[in-house]
């Protein structure tokens, strides 16, 4: 039976990549896994047809143990792929805080440093495979635990389940595959070639003329990597992959200029890869991980206007009554015999007072009226990076009312994230969500009235981005920049955002604001009101009048109402009392 040779054990990304490509090529090709890559390129050949090889990694470049086999292989390459790669933490023991000693192999650690960083009394063992540390922690040793592909495991194979712990979320491997014959030519399809380039004299400018080979010809060079020919120290040779195919003439002509002073060997022409491929069409794993069987928040059950929102603003009787009375003005009915999450902003470990984060007695408020309303009241929260969700709560007060009532606390990165999708996102397409969030029926905002130095101010719909797991919070400041927009990124990222993760209900808690250099460097501002509405960009807009700023100058809210996600315009909304804005 026609095989391809790849990197064992059975749960590594090289056996995935295997059965992707014994799928491409159809036929009746599997994959036959060897412990090391030198076995797999002995194997081609005598054992196996093809050999697939991971040979750059985003994170870590590219791997030297394949470059310096390809100098003496005799085989092409004849196809790349790219694969997106996530790894999970496995372990046995129930808390992260447990753990003593984790299994990772030696280029996963170098991906997922900070994560390991984070961890504090634990030892890392390096193994030579994926494939070993998931042997290692399947002995079920308590405490230990290992890095993993995420599609080795299943949810209820280890006590604790984290996925996606990479530094890097769009984390990607290149595979290449050899073969005996070269890859036929298509001229309709996009080529890569892959060079070696030995220099044949040793003078200044020997790589400078090479390079203007391919720049005069308007070749665009993909990548240049140097190895030492292990000959004489200080020699090398040259790995250059660039665009394009050997038969196209402007190529082979500059391989001929080249090959005047350099010996050049063929490594391959092959079609590019596009883009990553979709792991999911490939793994019936994948539909397992948790939160597949929901991957979206529910239309609020709370009675509202479309056409004509309303918003109340309550003030003059403390955050407690305050919140209180506020809460009469909607309909509570429908939270009966529901799941409510109460998501205020405790996002760092600071005390009450400082209008940083949300007043805890307007917490205790909201936890009294779902309470009283017949609902199932939890808080939960994902603070900033650093930040421990429970001790921000403890800090903040909001532990303290929640216990008193007998309601938990949810640290929303204790667990797996779930992945939600933004089908019309401009600069993203899926977030990282903490998974309990889709485990309640009713998500409630509390957020603090607060400017911010990014967004011009955070409130109930930028409240949501607590909802973010652990560290993808950040990758939305890290979106690269957009030529055609004129906005932040960021701006932009938080409107995808809102598209799909915004609240059933806002309450805004502005008991004690800030403004100035938000969110946590202003300066405290006590305004004593309440302001509560079940469509959050008009409840929004309300406050961001209040703090004296038009909503139509915080991009993040006018982007979405642009896109008709929801209402800022004032003359729109219906806002009670009559003289708010005296307040």
């Amino acid at each position: 039976m026609p095989c391809i040779a790849a990197l064992g054990p059975e749960s590594t990304f090289s056996a995935l990549a295997a059965r992707i490509y014994a799928e491409e090529i159809g036929g009746s090709h599997t994959a036959k896994l060897y412990p090391t890559i030198g076995k797999v390129f002995a194997a081609v050949g005598p054992d196996c047809e093809y050999g697939l090889f991971p040979i750059e990694t985003m994170t870590e470049g590219y791997v030297s143990i394949v470059l310096d086999l390809l100098v003496h292989s005799r085989f092409n390459i004849v196809h790349e792929m790219l694969l997106p790669v996530q790894f999970s933490l496995v372990a046995n023991c129930l808390e992260i805080e447990e753990i003593k000693k984790i299994y990772a192999q030696f280029v996963t650690q170098g991906q997922c440093e900070i994560f390991l960083d984070s961890l504090s009394n634990t030892d890392v063992v390096t193994t030579q495979s994926n494939g070993i540390s998931l042997e290692q922690v399947r002995k079920g040793i308590r405490n230990e635990a290992a890095l993993v592909p995420f599609f080795s495991v299943k949810e209820g194979d280890f006590p604790l389940i984290i996925e996606n712990i990479n530094d890097y979320s769009n984390n990607q491997t290149r595979f290449i595959v050899i073969h005996k014959e070269p890859a036929v030519y298509l001229p309709s399809r996009t080529y890569k070639t892959s060079l070696l380039i030995f220099e044949s004299v040793d003078k200044p400018g020997v790589l400078s003329s090479i390079l203007t080979a391919f720049s005069s010809r308007q070749i665009n060079m993909v990548s240049i990597m140097s190895r030492p020919t292990k000959e004489m120290l200080g020699r090398y040779h040259f790995f250059i992959d660039i665009e394009g195919h050997i038969q196209e003439d402007h190529i082979r002509a500059a391989l001929q200029e080249i090959e005047k002073e350099n010996s050049v060997k063929m490594l391959g022409s092959y079609p590019k890869a596009a883009q990553p491929l979709d792991i999911e069409r490939y793994t019936s794993i994948t539909d397992q991980r948790p939160g597949r069987s929901k991957t979206s928040l529910t239309p609020t059950p709370f009675a509202m206007d479309a056409a004509r929102p309303s918003v109340f603003v309550v003030s003059g009787n403390g955050p407690y009554e305050n919140t209180r009375q506020a809460l009469t003005k909607i309909d509570l009915s429908p939270a009966r015999g529901k799941k409510v999450l109460l998501k205020p902003n405790a996002g760092r470990d600071v005390e009450p007072q400082k209008g940083i984060t949300t007043h805890p007695q307007v917490v205790a408020a909201a936890i009294d009226a779902f309470q009283a309303a017949g609902a199932d009241v939890a808080v939960g929260e994902s603070p900033i990076t650093g930040v421990k969700t429970l001790d921000a709560l403890d800090r903040c007060g909001i532990k303290a009312v929640a216990d008193e009532r007998n309601c938990p606390l949810i640290d929303m990165d204790a667990r797996r994230y779930s992945p939600l999708r933004i089908p019309d996102g401009v600069a993203i397409d899926i977030l990282k969500l903490c998974r309990e969030v889709l485990e309640y029926d009713i998500i409630v905002s509390i957020p603090v009235m607060k400017t911010h130095m990014h967004t011009g101010v955070t409130l109930s719909v930028k409240n949501m981005k607590g909802c973010l797991w652990r560290r993808s919070k950040v990758d939305l400041h890290m979106v690269p920049e957009m030529p055609d927009h004129k906005e932040r990124t960021l701006n932009i990222a938080i409107a995808d955002m809102s598209s799909v993760l915004r609240p059933h209900l806002s309450i805004i808690d502005g008991t004690i604001g800030m403004e100035g250099l938000g969110p946590s460097a202003g300066t405290p501002v006590e305004l004593g009101v309440v302001i509560i509405g079940v469509e959050p960009f008009a409840t929004d807009a309300v406050a961001c009048e209040l703090m004296g700023i038009s909503a139509g100058d915080i991009p993040h809210l006018r982007l979405a109402s642009e896109r008709g996600y929801g209402i800022i315009d004032l003359d729109k909304i219906s806002v009670a009392p009559d003289n708010w804005q005296d307040l």
